[in-house]
């Protein structure tokens, strides 16, 4: 069932490997694929066979689902090395620049950096939607600036883009919800849930600070609700912009909708299926916790040994693209 190779120019070297696990998390680049072996010693030197720099292949019932490079080992005295690999994304995230982008598309601004930085690609969609401009005067990730691209072209377009790592090449694909999703019951294909409600995070007034030379300006927002039942819990912000009092108001607002309330954590653990991974959307149907919507995959593990294959994720509410500072 579970099969994990070592690629040289020459052969494919099978390793001998009892458990797996391979994740991934929203927007946060590479996928990692991690695994054990055990190691021998001669003459005061580890033997494993595997090392930084060496490819890597992992396949689940013939299906291949990850190839990247090992870039960590952990050794122990039990003679057992533990192995980290990345896939692709990773070269995005590590390799950094200045970039001036005038009139490029999102396909454009992502073959110039792939390009740049000698990573390999696949298939890169034509996005056509032209950027104006895109400036990043501090030295940013290449996955950063493709993720600022994927933003902007969503925000003036509604076509969402993702950038992943395929067959050890990196690709560009649109995004779409897909019109069947999969659906997570409990009693059914549910392992096991886990929620979690907190107002640590939670705010319930918001005070927002605007300094113009001598004189300091405050927008203000308050839940009655939320300020009654959790106690005062404020949170200030100064700004910079030049707002008037009606938009500082409407800036504390704006946070205040952000962050009151309960925050809410869902985890659920099931039998495995490894076409569910970050960003993905599913359906939750949990009756326990009277839970019956959509959400989306913030994070996902997905564990294998032997011919058993579970599948670890946490789920968010809406699949947002995070802002990327210029």
């Amino acid at each position: 069932m579970m099969e994990i190779y070592k690629i040289t120019e020459t052969e494919w070297l099978q390793l001998a490997i009892e458990e797996a696990t391979w994740s991934g998390k929203r927007y946060q680049a590479p996928r990692i694929l991690k695994f054990n072996l055990f190691y021998t010693s001669k003459n005061g030197h580890e033997i494993t066979g595997v090392y930084e720099g060496d490819t890597i292949l992992f396949k689940w019932k013939g299906k291949e689902l990850f190839r990247g490079t090992v870039w960590k080992r952990d050794l122990t005295l039990k003679s057992v090395v533990s192995i980290t690999c990345y896939d692709k994304m990773q070269y995005l995230l590590t390799n950094k620049d200045v970039y001036v982008f005038n009139n490029q598309r999102l396909d454009q601004i992502a073959t110039r950096v792939l390009n740049d930085f000698d990573i390999a690609k696949g298939n890169i969609s034509y996005t056509g939607f032209t950027i104006k401009s895109l400036v990043f005067s501090s030295v940013t990730s290449g996955y950063d600036i493709i993720l600022k691209a994927i933003s902007e072209t969503y925000k003036q377009t509604g076509n969402m883009y993702r950038v992943f790592s395929r067959a050890g090449k990196i690709e560009l694909a649109t995004w779409n919800n897909p019109d069947d999703i999969y659906l997570l019951e409990e009693y059914k294909n549910i392992i096991d849930v886990n929620l979690t409600t907190s107002i640590e995070e939670a705010i319930t007034k918001v005070k927002v600070i605007l300094t113009k030379g001598k004189k300091t300006y405050y927008g203000h927002a308050k839940d009655d609700y939320t300020n009654e039942k959790y106690g005062n819990i404020q949170y200030t912000e100064s700004v910079s912009d030049n707002l008037n009092q009606a938009q500082l108001n409407e800036r504390a607002k704006q946070l205040l909708n952000a962050k009151k309330g309960l925050n809410i954590d869902l985890s659920a653990t099931f039998v495995g299926v490894p076409d569910i991974v970050s960003g993905v959307p599913v359906q939750a149907n949990i009756p326990r916790y009277a839970i019956k919507q959509k959400y989306y995959v913030d994070s996902d593990t997905h564990t294998f040994k032997g011919t058993s294959h579970t599948t670890n994720v946490t789920l968010i509410k809406e699949n947002k693209i995070p802002e990327v500072g210029l």
